[in-house]
């Protein structure tokens, strides 16, 4: 039996994101078809296959606290389903849903503790795209960490 105190540290919650354009190109998940001989696809101007990209790398033990998906600029499609998790579970943070419209949509943490997988987004694009922009943030804690003492 372990005799305890009272916690007398803080940490900063910490934040990242990751902001794409409907024509911005990535290495998916599955490591992709060929563009202008890349590997990598674009977020909706000709790709409409579903898709899953590796957005934001998360240290083992993160515990995600907040988060959002910002649409800043409407994807003008007629659905832009997206979906936000990780390996382990594909909606872990976000179920799919149709999110074309400009909207600000709160991811939900679970207090997952993670074991070292990143952040992916999985997006199914109805037609090609000629604009839209959204940013995923997330916000964390790391156990055991600390950057202030919190004095009695």
């Amino acid at each position: 039996m372990a005799s305890l105190k009272a916690a007398r540290t803080a940490q900063y919650v910490m934040e990242a994101e990751f902001t794409f354009n409907f024509d911005d190109q990535m290495v998916p998940v599955s490591g992709g078809t060929a563009i202008a001989g890349t590997t990598e696809v674009d977020f909706g101007k000709t790709n409409i296959a579903a898709t899953s990209f590796e957005i934001i790398n998360l240290p083992e033990g993160a515990v995600v606290v907040a988060g959002e998906l910002v649409v800043e600029t409407a994807f003008d499609t007629a659905s832009y389903a997206v979906v936000v998790g990780d390996s382990g579970v594909a909606d872990r943070y976000l179920a799919t849903a149709d999110r074309k419209g400009a909207a600000r949509t709160p991811l939900v943490p679970t207090g997952y503790r993670s074991t070292g997988q990143n952040l992916r987004i999985g997006i199914t694009n109805a037609d090609v795209c000629t604009q839209g922009k959204a940013t995923v943030r997330v916000q964390y804690v790391l156990p055991n960490r600390a950057n202030e003492v919190v004095p009695n």
